[in-house]
């Protein structure tokens, strides 16, 4: 890891602080350019020490903990940025985020010094947070009193220094320590292509803005339990000015509605009845037909229709109208399930991954079948649109911290770049045209960061099949609604793409118990609706009879994947309880192999030698197993360290699995041992040699098809 110099706080500080006098410089208020001007006027020292205390994590700061090799007079320092109003020493306002920084043994000491005479004792045992909890009750006075106090002392920057944070890196949680994560190449970030611009457009609304984020995360930190500290954040809560603004105070007035639900019903209906946003519509609608306004909320849904706030906004109103009043029993959700999609029947052992397996259902039946759920067209729309997000002025990225341009986080993409976006629509009406400018904008801006989508070596190969094979006009209207509405449109995408018989169609995947989510609902209807074949695929689990899987055991120098090598590979492919093809291969560790491992094996350094390095079959083994469900005895160690060798030269290897061990005990049950030479010797299974590879694959095989028949034999019954 590489090394900062002395003094990079001091100059990460100044790198940020450039960001905020430069595009920001109009969006400060004249406290903050008191202080920029107090600080630059600041010898070195106090503003490093300043910085060194800003990027501690709390306000208060244990002076103890101040000792830094540039700065041996810290108490100097102290008195120093104490009498310039930077730093104080702990006031009864500052009592309770003092309290919270103490450790566990500081608490209790507290405690002790503090209670009362007559106070119930406590446990030094007790967890952080009771006595956390207990220390805070203490009368504030008392706790002004304790020695303790004496060796902290509290910032005073911090609302200046929280701002700028904010108009940095655009939310309240993001501290300073990320420069430094991005000088030790712990962070990758994105200056090659950040814009460097404010993220507002005039100080009122930044302020705003600011201060409402800060009080819906205190508002989402308190106990709401009365109306007395419902009122009290009601009447505290800070005025909105801007966009982004009113969007929070919205969110800030939905949360204590929905706390003062239980409270004040009808108080709580009228404010979310007067915000006309979705999600206050919807728990509006909701609540109000619970207790019993059934026509005011039928007058509200038909209003929702006509003039519908967006489409998911549409699709809850057309649905609640029809289940609660026209006595449909099922919802639009449910319809979509039943709807005569088709259902498939899946081994078992698929259950933690069930697209995998109905992609591998398919290509078992010479059908092309392809991951994509979000990516596919999350790809298509940033490497479509990548001059009109990233390069327009004010569009794109803000700081290097980014990975989302300003106008998708903000949802005003469309707004703001229509003719550029229609202007990029228009340039093609065919597959090829389209391909064109997906392969120019790919080979220019190749693995540049950004939050859109993730660079694959198969992007433009996944794209090339989708477009070729779709009706273009339907592609250029998803990728509109995509940039009309961002926030809504991009997820909820159907799991995998299908091709078969020279026709393209999408899939949504539901196994059992599974649901189709809203948004999943909205973004398959408008795929429809554009002309897009999309369907359901349900799934249910068995024991598939034609099932392939491949046997494996492998040799190696050592115990752990992670400091070993392969040795030698066998596998062996059975469909239906037979061998229908088997591999082998020894394999060169590239290190000499201990004695006792030679002992075991009798797979001595000459004999590997001459043999292949993994990365030389790594391709036959990808092939060999691909379909397949991996089986071996102590399965995890077997697919652990061809996991690891995949991955040592930067390849992604995934297999279901089974294990011959788990499964043997589940299905014979009370034999002395389950190691595999005692299972073979029970069931007097033929091994030619033990701790041989392909020996020990062909006998964990035989022990596989004792399983299936005890599969089998229950899912019969």
């Amino acid at each position: 890891m590489r090394r900062l110099p002395t003094y990079y706080y001091l100059t990460h500080f100044h790198e940020f602080l450039q960001f905020v006098q430069g595009p920001c410089s109009d969006l400060l208020h004249p406290s903050h350019e008191a202080f920029l001007r107090q600080f630059h006027a600041a010898s070195k020292e106090q503003q490093c020490m300043l910085v060194r205390c800003i990027n501690r994590k709390h306000a208060a700061v244990k002076i103890s903990s101040l000792r830094f090799e540039e700065l041996p007079n810290i108490t100097d320092l102290i008195e120093q940025l104490i009498q310039m109003g930077w730093l104080a020493t702990p006031g009864i306002k500052d009592l309770n985020a003092w309290i919270d920084c103490l450790t566990k043994d500081e608490l209790y000491s507290l405690y002790q010094s503090c209670a009362q005479v007559d106070s119930a004792k406590i446990a030094k045992s007790l967890p952080r947070t009771q006595l956390l909890k207990v220390c805070l009750s203490i009368e504030k006075q008392a706790v002004l009193r304790s020695p303790q106090l004496e060796n902290y002392v509290v910032r005073r920057t911090d609302t200046i220094t929280d701002y700028f944070l904010y108009l940095y890196f655009g939310n309240t949680k993001a501290r300073l320590n990320q420069f430094s994560l991005r000088d030790l190449g712990v962070m990758n970030t994105r200056k090659g292509h950040a814009q460097m611009q404010s993220r507002f457009d005039c100080k009122d609304a930044a302020l705003s803005s600011f201060n409402l984020s800060l009080y819906l995360r205190e508002l989402r930190q308190a106990p709401l339990n009365t109306m007395l500290e419902i009122e009290s954040f009601i009447n505290a809560v800070p005025k909105a000015v801007g966009l982004a603004a009113q969007e929070k105070h919205q969110q800030v007035m939905i949360d204590l509605a929905c706390a003062m639900l239980p409270l004040d019903t009808p108080r709580a209906l009228d404010i979310l009845g007067a915000i006309d946003v979705e999600q206050a519509q919807e728990k509006w609608c909701r609540e109000a037909y619970k207790h019993g306004s059934v026509e005011a909320v039928k007058e509200k849904l038909e209003t929702m229709i006509d003039m519908p706030l967006s489409d998911k906004s549409l699709t809850f109103a057309e649905d609640f109208l029809a289940r609660k009043y026209k006595q449909k029993r099922t919802s639009l959700l449910t319809d979509m399930l039943r709807e005569g999609n088709q259902h498939l029947s899946l081994d078992e052992t698929f259950k933690g991954g069930v697209e995998r397996g109905v992609v591998a259902h398919y290509k078992q039946k010479g059908i092309a079948a392809y991951r994509t759920e979000n990516t596919l067209w999350r790809s298509l729309f940033g490497l479509m649109f990548w001059q009109e997000l990233f390069e327009i002025p004010g569009l794109g990225l803000a700081t290097q911290f980014d990975f989302m341009p300003n106008c998708l986080k903000q949802n005003n993409f469309y707004a703001l770049a229509d003719d550029q976006i229609e202007a990029k629509l228009s340039q093609f009406d065919e597959a090829v045209q389209c391909m064109s400018i997906l392969v120019k904008n790919a080979a220019q801006y190749h693995g540049k960061g950004q939050g859109i989508f993730h660079w694959r070596n198969d992007l433009l190969e996944s794209l090339q099949l989708f477009v070729s094979q779709s009706p273009i006009n339907a592609i250029k209207q998803q990728l509109r609604r995509m940039a009309q509405d961002w926030q809504a449109c991009h997820d909820g995408f159907p799991d995998i793409m299908v091709i078969e018989d020279g026709r393209l169609r999408f899939e949504e995947i539901k196994a059992e118990g599974d649901t189709l989510r809203r948004n999943q609902l909205l973004c398959i209807q408008k795929l429809r609706e554009f002309g897009f074949d999309v369907r359901i695929t349900t799934v249910d689990f068995i024991i598939d009879p034609d099932q392939a899987y491949v046997v494996v055991d492998i040799e190696t120098t050592g115990g752990r994947a992670s400091s070993h090598k392969i040795t030698e590979i066998g596998m062996v492919k059975l469909v239906r309880g037979e061998i229908v093809d088997s591999w082998q291969s020894l394999l060169n560790p590239q290190r000499r192999i201990p004695a006792n491992i030679i002992a075991l094996t009798g797979i001595d350094n000459d004999l590997v030698r001459g043999a292949p390095l993994f990365a030389d079959i790594a391709d036959e083994v990808e092939a060999f197993t691909q379909d397949c469900i991996f089986v071996a005895h102590n399965v995890n160690f077997d697919y652990g360290f061809i996991k690891e060798e995949f991955a040592r030269i930067d390849r992604f290897w995934r297999r279901p699995k089974l294990c011959t061990v788990a499964q043997m005990r589940r299905h014979y049950k009370g034999l002395p041992s389950y190691s595999l030479a005692n299972l073979t010797k029970h069931f007097e299974i033929d091994m030619q040699r033990h701790h041989r590879a392909m020996s020990d694959a062909l006998a964990a095989g035989e022990l596989l098809n004792l399983i299936n028949e005890k599969r089998f034999a229950q899912q019969i019954n």
